[in-house]
């Protein structure tokens, strides 16, 4: 008789701690602790977790901001034009670098940007955008170190043809100076053996006066020649010599990207003993861009 009284009163007061625990979630705040009675004991109250066990986990390292001016963006990299390329995190937030709100800037090339990196893993978290140029808060040497770094060239490719190529998407930036006496209005094009030697395969972008860029994913373990053009082989890049100029070649290897800078020293169309009248406006590239006299 005595053991059945017992476990009577251990039911009751199990429905009544799982009557409490109902009666909890009405309230105007949910309860996460309950009260649980054991068959064998006394009621037992669990202790909830503390509130930064739901909080959302800071950054993996210290905040670095760096203020730049973009030369790319796209394809999970930030490309200033010092000519890095740093990686974007998938959930990168975009501002406005004046208010701290939205923008509608995006980055592109000539925007300024001001980058804040995740010093823990080398990250742009985010970045926040200007029409115009943004005080420094952190030198360049601060952020190089998170520079994706390329891989190593060798002399001769052709010796090892099987290493370094694993046939993934690289993207790959051209930059290219221009001579000062080109018309301010023409286009520069790349021109590519993959494009059938187009004259106007790859319209590129103008960064100012005398620098144009543009990118382009290349599987690695792509063999590419290629020319600059203004539009037409009567306008296409001649060498240093004034002689019609031999396809530069790309050799595309196993790394998460390329930039390529090169020079074009005159077009065929030119005349290689007009006067230079210093036509073109300074820029950061090419600060002092007119003929001066001597000793100037």
């Amino acid at each position: 008789m005595i053991r059945t009284f017992r476990r009577r009163a251990y039911a009751l007061t199990a429905l009544l701690a799982l009557a409490l625990a109902n009666a909890g979630s009405f309230g105007s705040a949910p309860a996460y602790a309950g009260a649980v009675a054991t068959p064998s004991g006394p009621i037992i109250m669990e202790t909830p977790p503390p509130l930064t066990a739901t909080a959302t986990p800071p950054p993996s390292g210290q905040i670095l901001k760096y203020s730049g001016q973009l030369l790319d963006y796209g394809d999970g990299f930030a490309y200033f034009t010092t000519g890095d390329a740093y990686r974007v995190d998938p959930n990168v937030k975009i501002d406005d670098a004046t208010t701290g709100g939205p923008t509608s800037l995006v980055p592109t090339t000539r925007v300024f940007a001001r980058a804040s990196f995740d010093t823990g893993n080398g990250g742009i978290v985010q970045l926040d955008l200007s029409k115009n140029k943004l005080p420094d808060e952190s030198s360049y040497q601060d952020i190089k170190k998170f520079a994706v770094a390329l891989s190593t060239p060798y002399a001769n490719p052709d010796l090892r043809p099987a290493e370094g190529f694993s046939g993934k998407p690289v993207p790959v930036t051209f930059l290219v100076e221009v001579p000062s006496k080109t018309p301010f209005g023409d286009d520069i094009y790349l021109s590519t053996d993959v494009s059938g030697w187009s004259a106007t395969a790859i319209r590129m972008d103008r960064v100012d006066a005398l620098h144009y860029r543009v990118t382009r994913l290349f599987s690695s373990g792509t063999v590419l020649r290629y020319r600059y053009t203004r539009g037409s082989w009567q306008s296409a890049d001649d060498d240093q010599n004034g002689l019609a100029m031999k396809p530069r070649v790309l050799i595309v290897k196993n790394a998460d990207y390329r930039v390529i800078r090169d020079i074009v020293y005159s077009w065929q169309d030119e005349n290689q003993f007009a006067p230079d009248n210093g036509s073109v406006l300074p820029t950061p590239f090419n600060p002092v861009p007119f003929n001066l006299p001597p000793h100037h």
